[in-house]
């Protein structure tokens, strides 16, 4: 049975409401953080480092829960394509919401003084979006089924953002190996023209959650810095903490696409030679050079303020670093190094394009690197 979205939600809202009678909301201290992600913006990478990390934080403060535990059926219910929602899943997130409210306020008596749950399918997942060809639809919808399990909280929230065409070519690569078949010339238009940007997926969070300090960082400048993520979202102690150069879930290179495409009988991505670890580019030059001026677009708004919305961390490394090397008249200079986020990974020289021619979460439940 499909119920109304807003019915939904009113559903949740009245279990917030009435948990609320018995409890003084205002006294609560704790900082709560969101990490929503996004998809392929080293989510799983941040994630991994939280795990590896969790006793120290937990005993500086700072609880984290990641998809080894929002997956195991805290959220059951709530991470759904609300077209979808049936009433089975409207009772099983009404409960969810409660057990969420409750192991917030438990972590506060034991003393902690954060929570940080880093979730990226709490703003949609990948399927989703490529198969609605869009970035993040309905996004309000499935963040307001979160808002009474965390009202009267002040939230930071916490958004590492991609250029476009790298970002549709990694998840259109992650997707590829889970069985998806290769993007068509007209598709990969359709990802090139789609109306949605970061931009509006910043306002549809900001607008879900207005209250909420939201922190923007581009995945260019983010992605090996853990320890830069999460103290952007923390106030605490974050020195000392192991995994600070972790990877995980990269996008399969080329010669990994071409297996699969070979264990499924298709034709290969591009033949003759290719460079070990050539990264694949589906899109051909007009388009990425529309992806990217709309990115650049994206990052000149977050940098001009984005409204108020939203604070943009802008990430540049500072030419701190010396090197023995680097002297000019007998004086040591700042060791100079690209700027990851003005060269984006899809313009090295070993990039194939394919230029168009050739338990409770809805998606990705207990497998580890699905961001």
């Amino acid at each position: 049975m499909v119920r109304n979205t807003a019915h939904c939600i009113g559903k949740l809202q009245d279990c917030a409401n009435a948990r609320s009678v018995s409890i003084q909301w205002g006294r609560w201290s704790m900082d709560v953080m969101l990490h929503l992600g996004a998809h392929r913006s080293a989510s799983t990478s941040f994630q991994k480092y939280l795990w590896t990390n969790r006793v120290r934080l937990a005993k500086r403060g700072l609880t984290s829960w990641t998809p080894k535990r929002t997956r195991d059926g805290l959220m059951a219910g709530m991470v759904r394509r609300p077209a979808l929602i049936t009433l089975e899943d409207e009772r099983n997130a009404v409960r969810s919401v409660g057990r969420i409210r409750v192991e917030i306020e438990r972590l506060e008596r034991a003393g902690q003084n954060g929570l940080l749950i880093s979730e990226e399918n709490l703003i949609g997942t990948m399927s989703n979006n490529v198969a609605d060809a869009q970035l993040y639809p309905l996004l309000n919808e499935r963040l307001m089924r979160f808002s009474p399990a965390f009202e009267g909280r002040k939230l930071r929230i916490g958004l590492g953002i991609r250029s476009y065409e790298a970002y549709w070519a990694s998840c259109l690569s992650r997707l590829v190996r889970r069985g998806l078949q290769m993007p068509s010339v007209d598709f990969l238009d359709f990802l090139t023209t789609q109306p949605r940007r970061w931009r509006h997926v910043i306002r549809d969070i900001s607008t879900t959650f207005p209250d909420a300090d939201l922190f923007v960082w581009p995945f260019e400048r983010m992605a090996g810095s853990p320890d830069r993520q999460l103290g952007a979202l923390w106030d605490g102690d974050c020195q000392g903490l192991e995994g600070r150069d972790v990877w995980r879930g990269r996008s399969s290179d080329v010669w990994q696409m071409n297996e699969i495409l070979a264990l499924r009988g298709e034709a290969p991505i591009a033949t003759g030679l290719l460079e070990t670890k050539a990264r694949w580019m589906p899109f051909d030059d007009e388009q990425k050079a529309v992806l990217r001026a709309e990115y650049r677009g994206d990052l000149a708004w977050l940098a001009d303020g984005a409204q108020g919305m939203a604070t943009f961390i802008d990430g540049r490394p500072t030419p701190a670093r010396y090197s023995e090397a680097t002297q000019v008249n007998g004086q040591r200079m700042p060791e100079i190094r690209p700027d990851r986020a003005d060269v984006t990974r899809t313009s090295v020289k070993n990039a194939v394009p394919l230029r168009g021619r050739q338990n409770g979460i809805e998606e990705g439940l207990g497998r580890s690197g699905a961001s």
